[in-house]
């Protein structure tokens, strides 16, 4: 009979150990839900043309900024853009904006929308606009996620010499991936 009180105690006492672990756990907040605090990218991509003026690249960005609130983040950012023809490099200087609605969702994965609005230099130097779309999740309750997007972009070129005021532009459907702190 004691044999069956030590028993039931143990299960008792493993069900509230757990209990509290499990309150403790949903007590945490997640990593959206800490805002306002710095948030920076870390990513890189693919372009795939769409006109006619371009060639597939691939790219590499970092943006650092200010997650406002639980929904909205401002920085600035910087990318390295490489055609794949071998010769071209050009570095975007842009602004970047983007709304998670993870609070929708009350989860820490999330739909998001995002802009990056700027200025490029080097080969396709002018206008920088890349919109994306996409999806975000944290790890856990921490602040470290990963996002994947869908977008377009579009750089336009200026030529510096010989054309007058002729504008091309380089734009394509992108993929990229991203870490984020």
């Amino acid at each position: 009979m004691m044999k069956n009180y030590v028993k039931s105690f143990a299960v008792l006492a493993i069900a509230l150990l757990c209990s509290t672990v499990v309150s403790a756990q949903n007590s945490e907040l997640y990593g959206w839900e800490k805002a306002p605090r710095y948030r920076g990218f870390f990513g890189e991509g693919l372009l795939f043309p769409i006109s006619e003026h371009c060639d597939y690249s691939s790219y590499i960005y970092t943006s650092h900024g200010f997650q406002i609130n639980q929904v909205f983040f401002i920085g600035a950012g910087v990318a390295a853009n490489y055609w794949w023809n071998g010769k071209d490099v050009s570095v975007p200087l842009f602004v970047d904006a983007r709304a998670e609605f993870h609070h929708l969702l009350r989860k820490n994965f999330s739909p998001y929308i995002a802009n990056k609005v700027g200025y490029s230099f080097g080969y396709a130097q002018g206008l920088y606009v890349a919109p994306q779309v996409g999806c975000h999740f944290y790890f856990g309750h921490s602040k470290v996620g990963i996002s994947a997007a869908v977008g377009y972009t579009y750089q336009a070129n200026i030529p510096t010499e010989g054309l007058g005021s002729l504008t091309t532009e380089f734009s394509g459907l992108e993929i990229s991936v991203a870490v984020d702190i």
